[in-house]
């Protein structure tokens, strides 16, 4: 008998839980659904993740560091910026979801010093200020609230009330809204 690949059968229960997850949260996700979707046994994800929460935590962490990495910095281009991220989360919605699970699971402070300990950060903030000190961006602006906003913006159609998502709209309305997330963030930098 072939030894089991506990890679392929971790990263199975991983895509589950993140199909899981992102549709139903923590509370409404079900064990049951992604050790079945995961083509595994609940005792197999038990003794891989130890329990929900802490699959949660697997998933979201994952995803966090892909929204991280999924754009390239370019320096002192906050619109250029902006928009790549848009880009990159409107084909990766499942990120999308899960930072908002996080949130609403209070888990703000876990991103957050996730984010201040990736290698990106400090280069971030640091092209940011020089963009600043060089008459680029508007001197006023902390960088860390500046990418707020800008996490804002390109996070808008997907939590503002009545409004359809970035899969749901046509090719026409995505580059519509793709240009708002650019013009509003050249009118937040702007000197």
């Amino acid at each position: 008998m072939a030894p089991t690949d506990v890679t392929a059968t971790k990263q199975r229960i991983l895509d589950a839980a993140l199909e899981e997850f992102g549709t139903y949260g923590l509370a409404g996700a079900r064990i049951d659904r992604i050790a079945k979707n995961g083509n595994a046994s609940k005792e197999r994800l038990y003794a891989y993740f130890g329990d929900k929460v802490a699959l949660f935590h697997a998933v979201l962490d994952a995803d966090f560091v892909e929204a991280m990495e999924c754009v390239e910095w370019v320096g002192g281009d906050i619109p250029q910026h902006a928009v790549e991220l848009f880009d990159a989360m409107t084909r990766k919605p499942h990120i999308q979801r899960m930072m908002i699970w996080g949130q609403l699971q209070g888990e703000g402070p876990r991103m957050r010093k996730q984010a201040e300990e990736h290698s990106s950060w400090l280069p971030r903030m640091a092209a940011i200020r020089k963009a600043q000190d060089d008459g680029g961006i508007a001197a006023h602006w902390n960088p860390e609230d500046l990418i707020t906003l800008i996490f804002g913006l390109v996070f808008a159609w997907v939590v503002a009330p009545g409004i359809v998502d970035n899969q749901s709209v046509d090719a026409q309305e995505l580059a519509r809204r793709r240009e708002v997330v650019r013009e509003a963030t050249i009118r937040i930098c702007k000197p």
